[in-house]
């Protein structure tokens, strides 16, 4: 069975595990400008993956009640939280070399990203970070990335926070919390510096539409010397949407109707690369403060 074919199975099984899974209302990330501190850089590292056949339920609770607090644990690693794909949406930008069902991402900061790196290597090989039992380990698994903070983490101009219900409405319910990861490259011959502007101006835009609450601009990490080569080439820039609404499909026609419209002006991107994928949150967001009590 070819790999295109294995992926299209397990994107056809996680639809049919969506149409009756809930959707989650966790919060997104930890709060603030989330910019690193003087001297130091700030990460996301960015795993996605797939469980074993079979091997959902070890798979989720090794991740969720295991793995992620063991490497929280570890000096620069900040925080963590876990998101599942929502395959549905249309138009659909994810190649599918990429296509994975589960996401974590994971804060880091220091100064040496290749001392985070070889610490939770170290970590992992010593035991004090356990395998996840049921995780797809093998060479052609997981997909993973590092990109770095380029600006702050950037909030509606409105001032608007997330929806919560009145107390005294006892009918409306919570909405539903999505991030969509926007994997973007300039066009040839496209300036740095002017991409960056776009980029920026259009983060502006979006959080102008309704649903979309706050976002921030990343740039692919630079491997440390000795890094393996990595599997798959990512994008030059990311940005993270954080976003609410009853579904994830009626922000993502939010958002293409006011592109048409020209209320939103996206940068001049390659469009052979750009990718975009939408995550509804499964877990809360934590860190170190929730292993100290």
């Amino acid at each position: 069975m070819n790999r295109i074919f294995k992926l299209f199975c397990v994107s056809v099984a996680l639809a049919s595990t969506l149409a009756t899974a809930a959707m989650a209302q966790w919060s997104i990330g930890q709060p603030g400008s989330r910019e690193p501190l003087p001297g130091l850089n700030r990460y996301v590292y960015m795993v996605m993956s797939d469980p074993l056949p079979g091997r959902e339920f070890d798979f989720n609770d090794g991740y969720q009640n295991m793995h992620m607090g063991d490497l929280v644990q570890l000096p620069g690693w900040t925080g963590a939280q876990r998101f599942r794909l929502v395959p549905e949406i249309m138009p659909r930008h994810t190649q599918a070399l990429f296509r994975r069902g589960n996401l974590i991402i994971w804060d880091q900061e220091g100064d040496d990203l290749g001392r985070l790196q070889s610490e939770s290597r170290a970590a992992i090989a010593g035991g004090k970070s356990r395998l996840i039992p049921g995780f797809d380990y093998s060479a052609d698994g997981p997909v993973s990335t590092t990109y770095q903070v380029v600006g702050p983490r950037t909030t509606r101009p409105d001032g608007r926070k997330p929806f919560i219900p009145d107390a005294a409405d006892n009918k409306t319910p919570r909405p539903n919390r999505y991030i969509r990861l926007d994997f973007v490259e300039p066009v040839s011959g496209a300036g740095t510096t002017d991409f960056e502007a776009a980029l920026a101006k259009e983060v502006s835009d979006v959080l102008a539409l309704p649903g979309f609450m706050a976002a921030q601009r990343f740039r692919l990490a630079t491997p440390p010397p000795g890094a393996a080569p990595p599997r798959l080439k990512f994008t030059r820039y990311l940005v993270i949407w954080e976003t609410e609404g009853s579904n994830a499909q009626g922000l993502q026609d939010a958002l293409v109707a006011a592109t048409k419209a020209g209320q939103v002006k996206a940068p001049a991107a390659d469009p052979a690369t750009a990718q975009s994928s939408w995550w509804v949150t499964i877990s809360p967001f934590i860190n170190k403060d929730d292993f100290l009590r």
